[in-house]
């Protein structure tokens, strides 16, 4: 850890550079924050919560379907 940086909650896993990378070009990496995947996704379509892990499902205009699962923690998990 560098003196100074915050402690996300995950571990940073994803730190720096490689988080505001993923936020611009509107990706998920493992170790992202729900405030993280909002910030490159938007607001979920729907959430479902389930024995302290929630899933956030993303809708696009062709129909598919993304789904973002978090840990207890609120970390994307893979």
């Amino acid at each position: 850890m560098v003196v100074g940086e915050r402690d996300d909650g995950c571990g940073n896993q994803v730190t720096g550079q490689a988080r505001r990378n993923a936020i611009i070009s509107g990706k998920v990496q493992q170790g992202m924050t729900q405030t993280d995947v909002e910030s490159a996704l938007g607001k979920p379509d729907g959430i479902t919560r389930r024995n302290g892990q929630v899933q956030y499902r993303y809708l696009n205009e062709r129909g598919g379907r993304q789904t973002v699962s978090f840990d207890e923690r609120g970390c994307v998990r893979k």
